[in-house]
């Protein structure tokens, strides 16, 4: 029994460090994509093509720990939000790595030649994204709803980047420009960083509710 709680209490201290690790690596693909677009480097799109199959055994692997901890242990109190905060926050990552990851296909798939005027937009969507996304993180390691709070007041700015980029692609299909033929993939990538910001604000979402046992305002879990 000693033994068994032993490795209960090792793997709980160990979740806020898997968290970290796994945010880390989202940001860096993020990152990479932005290289990709804005600077045409191929080698940074397939570093994270390279990576994504041992970041998915990470990721099922932290996953598989938190529903053992779950079925098996039945955590109480801070320690079940601790762990069904984890579990989400670690899908919700997973959905953004996801998404850098079929970006960075885009990228090799594709002659994306991208307009300066394009490609300074879309390196900027993927900026704010891997700015959220590692605010998102932080805040749930240092459990501060203020740092998670952020997360939310830079959506606004990704969400007015999106619309420049649609505005831009709309442009150039009505002028037929060379760039149109590329357009629907240049609108794809804007549309994943897009949706990079709302999975970025779920994880800032499961940090408050880390902390407070509160998600959006509605009252979960057990209290302290």
């Amino acid at each position: 029994m000693i033994k068994t709680r032993s490795a209960y209490t090792k793997q709980i201290k160990q979740l806020d460090g898997h968290v970290s690790v796994i945010g880390q690596a989202v940001v860096e693909d993020i990152e990479n994509t932005a290289k990709a677009i804005g600077d045409g480097n191929k080698d940074a799109a397939q570093e994270t093509i390279d990576g994504h199959d041992s970041f998915e055994r990470l990721h099922r692997n932290v996953e598989d720990t938190c529903m053992t901890l779950m079925l098996l242990q039945q955590p109480m109190a801070s320690d079940l939000r601790l762990v069904t905060a984890s579990f989400r926050a670690i899908s919700d990552l997973a959905r953004i790595d996801e998404m850098a990851y079929e970006t960075a296909l885009l990228t090799e798939e594709i002659d994306l030649t991208v307009p300066k005027e394009l490609a300074d937009l879309l390196v900027s969507m993927a900026d704010k994204a891997a700015t959220m996304v590692r605010q998102a993180v932080v805040s749930f390691g240092n459990g501060d709803v203020a740092d998670a709070e952020k997360v939310f007041e830079e959506d606004d700015a990704l969400d007015a980047l999106y619309e420049q980029v649609r505005v831009k692609v709309i442009e150039y299909l009505k002028n037929g420009t060379e760039s149109a033929t590329a357009a629907p993939e240049f609108l794809s990538v804007a549309k994943y960083f897009e949706r990079m910001g709302d999975h970025a604000q779920s994880v800032a979402d499961w940090s408050i509710f880390r902390a407070t046992g509160s998600y959006r305002g509605r009252t979960m879990g057990e209290n302290d």
